[in-house]
């Protein structure tokens, strides 16, 4: 059936079926829209500017039913230029708190990008929800208008003043003069003490006992010498007492020298030993005496004794002549 033919200058038909069909499909797109794109959530930066490779903190708080809980993406969100530095959730009451530590290496406005966040519950089920992009400017640490890095350049080249080498050089010769004279003080001392060694006068015992052992080799006695050889045992004897006492033996008689012995405590005890050598000596020498060899070298070996009894105590490297043992 054709439609009624409508007049010039009349007002155009609408099919009143039309119109009502067009508005309820308009609402039934509009809220399907609305379920399914929930609004975006807003996360917050701090600060809102930075300089390259500072840490900027972003936290978005994402609302939880009670049996919800974040599931991801975790620290493997993607953020476009920025870097993952560090994450955190914390539940709260209705919600929870997801914060992430970036970074970035650039410079002027670079934009946060929007990120999803899965949502699940006891059951299995999950949800994705949506954050806002935010932008952030970033500033170079550089000031002025140098913001480019400077080519790297070799190490420079310092110069000492004239000055301050002819100081340095002043001071290495002092020291080494110094040690020059010091070195030298040292050797000196040690060739005086050395010197002073080896001139010091032997110990009386090791005088006597040097004597008394040359006396041995010479071996008077068997060449019918018996009476030098008394004589040298009673002069070897009286120097070791001078010697070693101070006693004046060497133009005194023998009751003369054995009296000094018993005046004087540390030698005291030794005064009969000493009177009975030198009166076999004074036999020998005065009343014509004539002992045999065995007699002439005891009373040699009597003498080493006394004098190995009554040396002076010293350290024992300073012995430098061998006991009559090792003879």
């Amino acid at each position: 059936m054709c439609p009624p033919h409508r007049a010039a200058g009349a007002a155009p038909w609408v099919r009143p079926s039309s119109g009502l069909w067009h508005v309820g499909l308009l609402l039934v797109l509009s809220v399907s829209g609305s379920a399914q794109q929930p609004a975006a959530l807003e996360p917050r930066v701090s600060p809102d500017a930075v300089t390259v490779g500072d840490l900027l903190t972003y936290t978005v708080e994402v609302p939880l039913a009670e049996d919800e809980r974040i599931t991801g993406p975790g620290p493997d969100a993607a953020f476009g230029k920025w870097e993952v530095r560090g994450y955190h959730v914390e539940p709260a009451p209705g919600k929870a708190v997801v914060t992430y530590t970036l970074t970035a290496f650039e410079t002027g406005k670079l934009q946060v990008p929007s990120i999803e966040i899965t949502v699940g519950d006891a059951a299995g089920k999950t949800r994705v929800v949506h954050t806002a992009a935010v932008t952030v400017s970033i500033v170079s640490v550089l000031k002025g208008e140098d913001t480019q890095p400077a080519d790297i350049v070799g190490p420079l080249t310092l110069r000492e003043k004239p000055l301050a080498i002819a100081v340095r050089v002043l001071v290495g010769v002092v020291v080494l003069a110094l040690l020059v004279l010091l070195a030298v003080f040292l050797w000196r001392r040690r060739k005086r003490r050395i010197v002073e060694e080896r001139s010091r006068p032997d110990p009386p015992d090791v005088i006597a006992l040097r004597a008394l052992k040359a006396l041995r080799e010479a071996g008077l006695p068997e060449t019918g010498r018996v009476k030098e050889h008394y004589s040298e045992v009673s002069d070897i004897l009286r120097t070791y007492l001078a010697a070693r006492w101070g006693l004046r033996t060497l133009e005194e008689t023998t009751w003369r020298i054995v009296g000094q012995m018993r005046d004087l405590r540390s030698c005291a005890e030794y005064a009969p030993v000493v009177d009975d050598l030198l009166r076999q000596a004074d036999l020998v020498k005065f009343a014509k005496a004539r002992p045999e060899p065995v007699a002439c070298w005891a009373i040699v070996d009597a003498t080493e004794r006394l004098v190995t009894e009554t040396a002076p105590l010293r350290a024992p490297e300073a012995d430098s002549v061998p006991a009559s043992g090792d003879v």
